[in-house]
């Protein structure tokens, strides 16, 4: 029968953790025993429980294990660290170099679109530099067709606002130029009305009543008033 898989996370009953703790510490030191005389190898184990308390096995001695240890990482660390400069020195080496090959290709590419260096192409690099001058030409062309166009809309869409707005204009001027008129008449009307109230009180009512007549009457008031000047100044009419 196998055995349950035990999820590994902190045990949170303490009386069980200090029973898994002992368990597998003697299990570890046992397999660095193991270790040691199976394989001849030096080794140094170091152990603090949760509450501070420190357990150790080493197959030699402890002390010879840790200066072996320290001796071992300095040295290994120095050597890591001028590996580690000198790695990053050849990347950026190799990568400034990558960069200004791409420059170069991008300069040289840029002076053949403007028909320049093209010494040393063939007809098949040629006839692909052709292909890519026509198919930018084309895009240019199209852009600028596009932008043509919506300057066109534009203009038409402001046309017709300005339409708009003359047609409302006009029609404004339209009914300020009636409403003048009539304001005229009116006026005009009342003058005529308080002549003849003043001149000939009888014939007001017919007078008023058809504004043609009060016309005619307005006319020849403004004749008899010449007719008189003329006789004064003895003018022949």
């Amino acid at each position: 029968m196998a055995r349950e898989k035990i999820e590994i996370k902190k045990i949170e009953k303490r009386s069980a953790r200090h029973v898994t703790f002992s368990k597998r510490r003697r299990g570890l030191v046992k397999k660095a025993q193991e270790l040691s005389i199976l394989c001849e190898a030096d080794v140094g184990l170091l152990i603090f429980s949760s509450t501070g308390k420190l357990f150790q096995y080493c197959s030699t001695s402890m002390k010879m294990i840790l200066e072996k240890y320290q001796k071992y990482s300095n040295t290994n660390t120095t050597i890591n660290n001028e590996q580690f400069i000198e790695e990053e020195i050849q990347f950026e080496n190799q990568e400034v170099i990558r960069i200004r090959q791409e420059i170069e290709d991008l300069n040289r590419a840029l002076r053949r679109m403007h028909g320049k260096d093209l010494e040393g192409l063939t007809m098949a690099e040629l006839q692909q530099l052709e292909n890519k001058l026509e198919m930018g030409l084309r895009q240019v062309c199209s852009k600028k067709d596009e932008c043509l166009f919506k300057e066109i809309y534009e203009l038409q869409k402001q046309g017709i606002q300005y339409l708009e707005e003359n047609a409302r204009l006009h029609l404004q001027l339209n009914e300020m130029q009636s409403c003048h008129v009539e304001d005229n008449n009116a006026e005009e009307l009342l003058f005529i009305e308080h002549l003849e109230t003043h001149d000939h009180p009888q014939s007001s009512e017919s007078t008023i009543g058809n504004p043609y007549n009060s016309r005619l009457h307005k006319a020849s008031i403004i004749d008899n008033e010449a007719s008189d000047t003329s006789l004064q100044l003895g003018l022949s009419i």
